[in-house]
C-alpha cells in the first residue's frame, strides 16, 4: 500500500459498515479506502476487515468514568501462626464450644494486636462478627461487608497513639480512655473536646465518654452538664444530674441518692459505747431472688462518697456502721468497685462480707469500665484472698470474674487450683465438670501457668480437655507473635 492506512478512517468509515453488514451499508472505498478494493468490491471488503480489527486489537479502551474499587486496609498487625489456623477454625466451628473460650480468644486477639489469617475470615464468620473490634482492621472490613455492602466503604481507624486530631475516629473504648488522661492534663480542653464531638455520638458512647469526664470533674463543667438535660437518653440525663450534684452540692438535685436515703434505716447499738448502726430495707415488692438485682440497680449512680456525705460520716465509719446488714454491705461492695476505691473494697471484703465474688457474681456481670489491666487484677485478688484454698465450685462465679476482668484471673488464684488436684477432682466426682468447665480453666488461666493445667488435664479423659488444650496452645502461639502492651 502506497500509504500507511489511517486507524480513524478504517473506525469511521470501514466499521460501521462492517457491523451493519456491507450489503445494508456499502464501504465506500472512493473516500480514503481505494487502495484496498484492488479491483473488486469483496477483496477490498475483506482487506478492510482484517485491516479493521488489527487496528481495534492495539487500540487502548476508554476508561470508565467511576471506578468501583475496594477500600484499602492496611493491617499491621501480625497474623496467626499457620500451624494453629486449622485449630482456630477446628474449637471456632465446634457447635457446644463455650462462650467463654470465644472471649478469651478475642480479648486476645486484641491484647497482643494479632490477627486471623485473612483466608480464614469466611469459616469464622460468626466469630468475626461478634468481636471484629478486637480481631484488627482486616476483620472489621470483613464484618462491614458481610453486615452492610455500603459499610464496607467507610474508612478504618487503627494508631497506636491519639492525639486531638485523630480520637473521635478511634474506637469506644480508646476514645473513653483518651478523655480520661487528658482531663488529668488538661480538664477544660477534654471537655471542649467532648462538646465539639458530642452531636456525632450515639447514647451509649454518650454515656461512656461522659462517665470519662468524671476525672477532674469541677465547676467548669456546669454549663455542658446542665445543657444534658433535655438529652434524649435517660442514661445520660441521670449520670449529668449526679455530676451536677456533686458540683454543686445540692442533694435535693440527685434523685438517686435521694431513692437510696429514704430506704437506709439509722440507729445506734451498744451499751458503754454507743455505736451507729445502719441497715437497708428493701422494698416490699422485691422478691428475695430479686434483692441483688435491684440493688445494683438502685445504688448504680451513688457513689461511696456521696452516700457517706448524705449521712453525715465518713467511709470507714459508714462502712463499720453496715457491717452487720449483708444486703447494704454488697451494696457498697458494688459501689466501691464503681468508683475504683479499692481500699474501701479491700476494707469491706477483708472482714464483713467475705463471699463478696458470689455474691456479686449473682447481680451481673461488673462493668469495669475505664479501670487499668493492673487495678483489675488488685480487684480481683480482694475478692478472691478470704477464700484461701477453698475457691468457689460455681462455674458461674468463675464465668463472672472472667467476663468482669476480660482478661486471666490473678495468678494466686489460679495456683490454688493447680495445688489442689482435689478441687477438681471433687467437681469430676459430683459430675458438674464437663468440657465447658476445663475451657473455662483454659480461658482464665495466667500464662506463667499453662504448662502446669495441661499436667492436670493429662489425668483426664481427652474428651473433656480437647479443646481446652487447643484453646491452651493457641493462646501460646499468640503470645509468641503478639505485641505486648
Amino acid at each position: 500500500m502506497g500509504e500507511r492506512m489511517n486507524a480513524t478512517t478504517l473506525k469511521a468509515q470501514a466499521l460501521p459498515a462492517l457491523l451493519a453488514g456491507t450489503n445494508r451499508q456499502p464501504i465506500n472505498f472512493a473516500i480514503g479506502l481505494a487502495e484496498l478494493e484492488r479491483g473488486d468490491t469483496t477483496t477490498g471488503t475483506l482487506n478492510a476487515l482484517s485491516l479493521t480489527a488489527q487496528a481495534l486489537r492495539f487500540e487502548r479502551p476508554l476508561p470508565p468514568a467511576n471506578f468501583n474499587t475496594e477500600p484499602s486496609i492496611h493491617d499491621e498487625r501480625n497474623i496467626l501462626p499457620n500451624r494453629m489456623r486449622r485449630t482456630l477454625i477446628r474449637i471456632l466451628k465446634e457447635k457446644k464450644t463455650s462462650d467463654d473460650l470465644e472471649l478469651a480468644l478475642a480479648w486476645a486477639f486484641g491484647r497482643l494486636k494479632v490477627r486471623p489469617h485473612p483466608f480464614d475470615l469466611p469459616r469464622i464468620d460468626g466469630f468475626v462478627r461478634a468481636y471484629a473490634e478486637q480481631l484488627g482492621l482486616t476483620a472489621q472490613h470483613w464484618a462491614a461487608q458481610q453486615n452492610d455492602s455500603t459499610a464496607a466503604q467507610q474508612n478504618y481507624f487503627f494508631a497506636d497513639a491519639l492525639d486531638e486530631t485523630n480520637w473521635s475516629q478511634a474506637p469506644l473504648a480508646q476514645r473513653a480512655r483518651f478523655i480520661m488522661d487528658r482531663r488529668k492534663e488538661d480538664a477544660a480542653a477534654a471537655r471542649t473536646l467532648v462538646e465539639a464531638n458530642w452531636a456525632q455520638e450515639n447514647a451509649d458512647a454518650r454515656v461512656r465518654v461522659l462517665t470519662a469526664l468524671e476525672t477532674g470533674l469541677n465547676s467548669g463543667d456546669q454549663t455542658f452538664l446542665e445543657g444534658l438535660a433535655k438529652d434524649r437518653a435517660p442514661r445520660v440525663r441521670s449520670l449529668a444530674q449526679r455530676f451536677l450534684a456533686r458540683i454543686t452540692g445540692r442533694d435535693a438535685d440527685h434523685p438517686a441518692l435521694k431513692a437510696c436515703m429514704e430506704r437506709m434505716h439509722r440507729s445506734t447499738s451498744g451499751l458503754l459505747k454507743k455505736r451507729a448502726t445502719l441497715t437497708l430495707e428493701l422494698p416490699a415488692t422485691v422478691k428475695e431472688h430479686e434483692a441483688r438485682l435491684w440493688i445494683r440497680n438502685a445504688f448504680s449512680e451513688v457513689s461511696c462518697s456521696e452516700l457517706a456525705l448524705a449521712l453525715d460520716m465518713n467511709e470507714a465509719a459508714m462502712i463499720d456502721a453496715a457491717e452487720k446488714d449483708e444486703k447494704l454491705m454488697l451494696a457498697l461492695a458494688l459501689m466501691a468497685t464503681q468508683d475504683r476505691r479499692l481500699d474501701l473494697l479491700e476494707q469491706i471484703v477483708s472482714s464483713r462480707l467475705k463471699d463478696a465474688w458470689e455474691q456479686m457474681s449473682l447481680c451481673g456481670v461488673q462493668d469495669l469500665g475505664l479501670m487499668p489491666t493492673d487495678e483489675r487484677l488488685r480487684w480481683a485478688e480482694i475478692l478472691v484472698r478470704p477464700y484461701a484454698g477453698k475457691p468457689p465450685a460455681s462455674y458461674a462465679a468463675w464465668s463472672w470474674l472472667h467476663r468482669s476482668l476480660e482478661a486471666p484471673v490473678p495468678e494466686a488464684l489460679m495456683e490454688t487450683v493447680l495445688r489442689s488436684s482435689r478441687w477438681l477432682a471433687n467437681l469430676l466426682d459430683e459430675k458438674k465438670a464437663g468440657p465447658e468447665w476445663m475451657e473455662l480453666l483454659a480461658a482464665v488461666c495466667p500464662s506463667p501457668l499453662r504448662d502446669r493445667l495441661r499436667n492436670q488435664f493429662a489425668s483426664l479423659d481427652a474428651p473433656l480437655t480437647l479443646t481446652a488444650l487447643s484453646l491452651l496452645d493457641i493462646l501460646d502461639s499468640l503470645e509468641k507473635v503478639g505485641h505486648h502492651e
